[in-house]
This record gives C-alpha cells, structure tokens and sequence, in this order.
C-alpha cells in the first residue's frame, strides 16, 4: 500500500471515531439527494420537479423521525435525571371576521384574519440519578 492509501483510510478511521453516527447519517443524506438532484437535471424540468417532490416528502418524514427521537431522547435523559424541570406554554388561537356591505348599487366584501402563536419549552435537568435498571441492582 502506499502513503495516500494509507492515509484514506486512517482518515475515514479517525472520521467514524470522532464524528458520530447521525452527523455521518445526515451527510450522507444530503450527499445521496445532491447526486438524484444532478440526475434528474438532465432529465429536464418535469423530472426535477418530480425529484423536488420526492425529496419534500422523505423531508417531512424525517422530520417527523427527528422530533421522534428528540423525544425518546428526552424522555431517556428525564429517566437518569435526579431533578427535572419542564415549563411548556403552547397556545394557538386566531380570529377571523368576514363582511358584506352594500349601499345603493356598490357592493363590499371584506374578511380579515389575525392569529396568534405562542410556544415556549423549557426542560431543566439537574444531576444523574439512578437508572430503573441500575436501581434494581442496587
């Protein structure tokens, strides 16, 4: 072998041992939908626009995966907690007015809409407690 080989494949070595597994996930993500982006490019604008949906929904998806694991994650870290503070404030409200007018021969319409979103998470942990498992050894 000779020093770039080697070199190759220490790096990547080092690269899986230092940056972890959802950071190499996500580029490769990303890497994989860069590559069906420049293919369906030569496919002309109706095969874009098809890629373009596609990767709309494997986003959504993984988006729905990403706030899966925050709260498996969450719920992991309350678990082997020794204190836990959450504070959620979630409010969703709106109000809409809809309107007809009419004077002599002229006629108005109007709507209007205003709405209001208000979302606030905070979650303290404190220490480490003891596990269920880790407990029950105890």
């Amino acid at each position: 072998m000779d020093a770039v080989t080697i070199a190759s494949i220490a790096g990547r070595a080092a690269v899986a041992a230092v940056v972890p597994g959802y950071v190499r996930d996500i580029y490769s993500a990303l890497s994989d939908s860069q590559s069906d982006v420049k293919a369906a490019e030569s496919q002309g604008l109706a095969g874009l626009e098809e890629e373009a949906k596609k990767q709309r929904v494997v986003m959504e998806f993984q988006a729905h995966q990403a706030r899966v694991a925050q709260e498996l994650a969450i719920a992991e870290r309350i678990a082997s907690s020794h204190e836990v503070q959450i504070e959620e404030y979630y409010d969703g409200s709106g109000k809409g007015h809809v309107g007809l007018k009419t004077e002599g021969e002229s006629i108005a319409v109007g709507a209007s809409g205003e709405g209001r979103r208000v979302t606030k998470r905070i979650i303290r942990f404190t220490g480490w407690g003891q596990s269920a498992s880790s407990a029950g050894e105890a």
